[in-house]
């Protein structure tokens, strides 16, 4: 699928806009002490902030196996982007899918904590790339 310049530039919005509000549900589960949710929600903002980078670029939005791949070729491995971040997105898909899934596995603050301000950072460096 090929976009106009007008149409990449609302789909970035859109994307943003989806990230922006999940990380808003983040807060929510931290207040609530929803562990598990916390960590879908934090998952979840940087899938929707690497999707609207990848479309601000030009680049087809991958599934999530996919856009880990993506985000190494296209952003890690050319420099783009630092190497700690393409580690951090892995960690988190990760995450996400240990709480999501695995009825023994049970998220705490701790993790949630440890996590945030990295993930925080990368939102805000794909911020700056595509507003």
């Amino acid at each position: 699928m090929s976009l106009n310049e007008q149409q990449r530039k609302d789909l970035v919005k859109l994307y943003w806009d989806k990230a922006t509000m999940t990380w808003d549900e983040l807060e929510i589960c931290e207040q609530t002490k929803r562990w598990n949710m916390a960590a879908n929600r934090m998952y979840y903002a940087l899938y929707h902030a690497v999707c609207a980078l990848m479309v601000h670029d030009g680049h087809p939005v991958p599934k999530h196996k996919g856009s880990k791949q993506v985000l190494g070729e296209r952003y890690i491995l050319t420099g783009k982007m630092p190497t700690e971040y393409g580690r951090l997105y892995a960690q988190l898909a990760t995450l996400r899918e240990r709480a999501d899934y695995d009825i023994i596995f049970k998220a705490d603050e701790d993790i949630i904590t440890s996590f945030k301000p990295r993930a925080e950072a990368l939102i805000k460096f794909i911020e700056t790339a595509v507003l």
